[in-house]
């Protein structure tokens, strides 16, 4: 059955790739409300309003009606779900919360399921904020949907990747390979990380909106291969169609020379997690990594090749 759909923003990265698979595999109608600089409307069934979810004026007075579900794949700071759900004047069931696995306690580095005690303090480190206000956004979604008598689902991914990812990691690695550069690689790294492939995400926030199961829940998401940096090398080697040279750092000269490697360095920096619940409940199948990577690095090949 085809449902209606609210989505705040979309149009980038794992909105863009769920807008492209709701409307086109799933038949759902979206409305998207985001800031209009990627228009989606080529898309089947999509209507678009340009509006920064910052202007209160201009969410209030947005001509929306009943929908399914709203999809929130933009809040960052405080006061961004509180004050998105107080002034939506629409009607909707469910509200689905695009959080990260980083709300998670740091001293506890592996295995973190969704019963995993959350940050109580800010991490004293570069993306710290980032995850304190994440968690702090998951409490201001539970208490505004409360307050308006709507379903909440809160999703913690993982590193995302795959197509259309604007972060500066698989593509920073297809670059250097299309372009003859040499890959830095940590030799004495013992860095442990997990992934989500970007489609397994838009599969997820679909399996949500359809499930009345995913009432209240938080699911993590992220694919059971657990990952080194010397792995994902050997992954990136087997699916890339052009042969490359790498060049071994040590963790200290990649600290020391800023060299911008996108996962985690250290056992101490270990981001491990069950994302097992939602294949329990909702039937979610996660991408094996090398066939995603093969994808991602297909589709980056074409964005970095000369034309």
């Amino acid at each position: 059955m085809s449902k209606q759909v609210l989505v705040i923003g979309g149009s980038y990265f794992a909105g863009r790739v769920f807008s492209m698979l709701a409307t086109r595999e799933a038949g759902y109608s979206l409305t998207l409300v985001n800031r209009g600089r990627f228009s989606m409307t080529h898309l089947p069934n999509v209507e678009e309003y340009k509006c920064d979810r910052h202007d209160p004026e201009g969410i209030a007075s947005l001509p929306l009606g009943h929908f399914d579900a709203v999809v929130d794949f933009c809040a960052y700071e405080a006061g961004d779900c509180r004050g998105l759900l107080e002034r939506l004047p629409c009607q909707f069931d469910r509200y689905i919360l695009l959080s990260t696995a980083d709300v998670y306690d740091r001293s506890i580095r592996t295995g973190k399921d969704e019963n995993t005690p959350l940050l109580t303090q800010c991490p004293p480190c570069d993306a710290g904020m980032y995850m304190y206000n994440k968690m702090l956004l998951e409490g201001e979604a539970r208490d505004a949907c409360a307050a308006r008598g709507v379903k909440l689902t809160i999703l913690r991914p993982a590193f995302i990747y795959g197509p259309y990812n604007y972060a500066p990691r698989e593509s920073w690695y297809v670059e250097k390979i299309v372009k003859g550069t040499p890959v830095p690689v940590p030799e004495d790294s013992d860095g442990r990380f997990q992934f989500v492939y970007v489609k397994d995400v838009a599969n997820a926030i679909i399996a949500c909106i359809g499930h009345e199961q995913a009432e209240l829940s938080a699911y993590n998401l992220a694919g059971p291969e657990i990952l080194t940096y010397r792995k994902y090398m050997e992954i990136l080697a087997e699916v890339s169609d052009i042969p490359f040279t790498t060049v071994p750092v040590t963790v200290e000269q990649a600290l020391r020379e800023r060299i911008p490697l996108p996962f985690p360095l250290t056992a101490e920096e270990d981001e491990l997690y069950d994302g097992s619940m939602i294949t329990r409940q909702l039937g979610l199948s996660y991408t094996p990594f090398s066939e995603g990577l093969q994808r991602t690095y297909t589709a980056f090949k074409g964005v970095y090749t000369p034309r």
